[in-house]
């Protein structure tokens, strides 16, 4: 009995040991955290926009990258928040697509965005869930249909299929143009990032979801987890370009490369175009950095279109 007395007290002590070093290292994560927390509220400033009537249409696809204890000090959300819209923001984007937002990116890119509207679906009932929002120029355009679906055999509902580590979503908007009432689609998502499978039927879904919309033309950006050497990419470019390969006004590059540690990685970030009804005027890969500072853990991508008359 005493033996067996012993053996729990050890365990015990092992468990309370545990929850010791966890909780100092919570301790340390909220600290490092909110010492720049004052620099985020000092510059969490609303972003002035321009009205415009051109039919020239901007659009950024960034990646924010989610809410993580491992980013420390100038990697912290609270200090790149600011330099991450200083970013997007380079090019007057008209639409701009984001993902890894959690409810906290949310806040603050509604905040600093008011001229713009937005749609968004939280991909799971997590406690940190991720979406991809939309957000689009209200003076510039008029919402005409919006919707979210799971990259799954089953979209329409919460789900995840061929052994994808996360549940993954993707939003879209229908909207027409105000300066010449032509409409389009633009989806944006993020494909997993350790199942194959899971990228490839994963684009599969959204490409059988913009076929419904017939001849609309459509725009998909997003973070595919996929190099250019892929299957996904493969797939995804059947019956999509590559908007990058449709003007000489373009700049080739890596997109995610892991706040500067990963600079000769490979594209994974994309602007998938209709094959007709969309004309690439420019792409670029927004490359900025602030003292050597990264704004997020992949580089913004901008495009500049046109849609050709219906």
């Amino acid at each position: 009995m005493a033996k067996k007395q012993r053996k729990l007290s050890k365990v015990k002590k092992a468990v309370v040991s545990i929850l010791s070093i966890l909780l100092s290292i919570l301790l340390v994560f909220a600290v490092v955290e909110l010492f720049y927390y004052p620099h985020y509220l000092i510059h969490r400033k609303a972003v002035e926009t321009s009205a415009g009537n051109t039919t020239e249409i901007s659009i950024v696809s960034a990646n924010v990258r989610t809410f993580s204890p491992t980013d420390f000090f100038k990697k912290s959300w609270f200090y790149r928040a600011d330099l991450l819209t200083k970013t997007v923001m380079t090019n007057s984007p008209d639409i701009i697509g984001f993902q890894e937002v959690t409810k906290m990116h949310y806040r603050y890119l509604t905040k600093v965005l008011p001229g713009y509207d937005n749609i968004i679906t939280y991909r799971d009932k997590s406690l940190m869930p991720e979406g991809c929002p939309i957000f689009f120029r209200s003076d510039r355009f008029h919402l005409i249909d919006k919707g979210s679906f799971w990259l799954s055999e089953t979209p329409e509902k919460m789900s995840k299929d061929w052994g994808s580590m996360c549940y993954r979503i993707c939003s879209y908007a229908i909207l027409e143009n105000n300066a010449d009432n032509q409409r389009f689609v633009v989806f944006n998502t993020h494909l997993d990032h350790v199942s194959d499978e899971a990228r490839i039927k994963g684009i599969q879904v959204v490409l059988d979801k913009i076929n419904q919309f017939g001849s609309l033309p459509g725009i998909i950006m997003g973070d595919f987890n996929a190099t250019e050497d892929s299957e996904t990419y493969r797939a995804a470019t059947e019956n999509f370009n590559d908007a990058k390969y449709q003007t000489k006004n373009t700049q080739k590059g890596a997109t995610f490369q892991n706040f500067g540690a990963a600079l000769d990685s490979q594209n994974i970030d994309y602007f998938m175009i209709s094959k007709t009804g969309i004309q690439v005027k420019e792409y670029k890969i927004l490359t900025e950095t602030y003292n050597d500072v990264y704004p997020s853990d992949h580089f913004p991508i901008s495009l500049k279109i046109s849609l050709s008359k219906q």
